[in-house]
């Protein structure tokens, strides 16, 4: 079975969301490489210099490669989370979904694993080598076929009869 996460403010942001209730906003980029690097570096300016071209789109250059960026807009509704895995557990008294004692006797509970909000986001961009990123791109389908799949299991079914949508009767 899959771990199971919960998504939590940082234990900083908590710390700090009291003298102001902002998050970190961000905009993550899909780039087309490695990097073996995990860790800050001291001029982001001499790696990453980003130019907003007419069309909407970027333009950057990385260890001289060119790359071209499209921003890709959550719709709204949506925000995606910039999270971390932290060691925590959420504690059994604290799940939302309480099992009834039969199902707790065959079934061991799965631990609920805690990761931290380090950002959010409203848009990403996703990186090319030389020309901008199909509307079929990996990544761009990738989100737009999962919010269309949150959206089917977040919705009230309905009964079809004839072709033609109908609520269902109650």
């Amino acid at each position: 079975m899959p771990d199971m996460y919960t998504i939590q403010p940082s234990s900083k942001a908590s710390s700090q969301s009291e003298k102001n209730d902002s998050t970190l906003q961000c905009t993550p980029n899909i780039i087309p490489c490695r990097i073996h690097h995990d860790g800050p570096i001291d001029s982001l300016d001499r790696y990453w210099a980003v130019k907003d071209e007419k069309d909407n789109t970027q333009t950057a250059h990385f260890r001289g490669r060119k790359l071209r960026g499209r921003r890709v807009a959550l719709p709204d509704g949506y925000q995606g989370v910039v999270a971390t895995p932290t060691d925590g557990v959420l504690p059994v008294a604290q799940r939302a979904d309480s099992d009834s004692a039969e199902d707790a006797e065959t079934e061991p509970e799965e631990p609920v694993k805690i990761m931290e909000t380090q950002g959010t986001f409203d848009e990403f961009v996703v990186w090319g080598h030389e020309a901008l990123p199909a509307a079929d791109d990996t990544f761009v389908k990738g989100v737009e076929e999962w919010l269309q799949f949150a959206d089917a299991m977040h919705t009230t079914p309905t009964s079809t009869t004839n072709g033609n949508k109908e609520p269902a009767a109650a």
